[in-house]
């Protein structure tokens, strides 16, 4: 089945290159559309998605990717923020912002100054949630620099004692680095916290770290822990503590602030 699938989106890659050239252009964009760039295996986040229209059984999307990982001397480059098209089979999840994917994609060469379109040949692959600053709308508590590298985002019912500690410890941690810094808290008990929890595709409570709630940390014994930023902290069987939130984001500062 993910053969046929990859089939047709490898053949309507060809027929929306033909018909982005237009009726006049049908010799040459045959051409164009069988010389397409060597492909690129990459890891990216999407920062922008939007679906365009449904052909059958493939639905359409177009966005932006943030290229995370790629071969050496491949183009484009790591940083780099791409225009892209993607298929997914009508009725199978699509990919959304924040999603770090993977697949191969290609583009067409273009003239003059106008930026490539690059096209996924097959669905993209979901690894998760990628590093990705989204700020959300009407936060109980908004502190820190809107120009933080590191935004801390905190939906959760906030009147139980184990939320109540985390949210104390980010802010402690805020006024220590309120450049470097930004924490947003959520009331999941208000609607505008069930709206935002609902935004960024979640159904428990959950702290974010730029857009990502699972982390390895390494514990002062140089042993690995992974750790969840998910549902209640701080018992026996939480998979998290409200120290651990902390931990993360110093962290984090020393990979985002060398």
């Amino acid at each position: 089945m993910k053969g046929v699938v990859i089939a047709v989106v490898l053949g309507l890659c060809c027929a929306v290159a033909l018909a982005q050239t237009g009726e006049s252009g049908g010799i040459d964009a045959t051409a164009a559309s069988q010389s397409m760039y060597e492909a690129a295996d990459v890891v990216g986040v999407l920062i922008n998605t939007n679906e365009m229209y449904q052909d059958g059984d493939i639905s359409w999307y177009s966005g932006r990717l943030r290229i995370d990982e790629v071969p050496e001397s491949r183009s484009p480059k790591v940083g780099q923020i791409v225009r892209l098209s993607y298929a997914m089979p009508t009725g199978m999840k699509a990919p959304g912002i924040g999603d770090q994917v993977r697949g191969s994609i290609y583009r067409r060469p273009v003239e003059g100054k106008k930026a490539p379109v690059w096209m996924a040949a097959q669905p993209l692959e979901v690894l998760g949630r990628g590093d990705f600053i989204r700020p959300g709308e009407q936060p109980v508590v908004d502190m820190g620099s809107k120009k933080a590298r590191i935004l801390v985002k905190m939906l959760a019912p906030l009147h139980p004692d184990c939320h109540k500690k985390t949210g104390q410890l980010v802010s402690e941690l805020v006024e220590r680095e309120p450049e470097r810094v930004r924490f947003q808290a959520f009331n999941m008990s208000l609607p505008a916290g069930r709206e935002e929890i609902n935004r960024e595709g979640l159904s428990c409570a959950t702290v974010l770290v730029n857009n990502r709630y699972e982390f390895t940390l390494i514990d002062p014994d140089g042993a690995e822990r992974k750790v969840s930023l998910s549902r209640r902290p701080n018992d026996p069987n939480s998979s998290y503590r409200s120290e651990d939130v902390v931990a993360i984001v110093e962290q984090e500062l020393k990979r985002l602030y060398p």
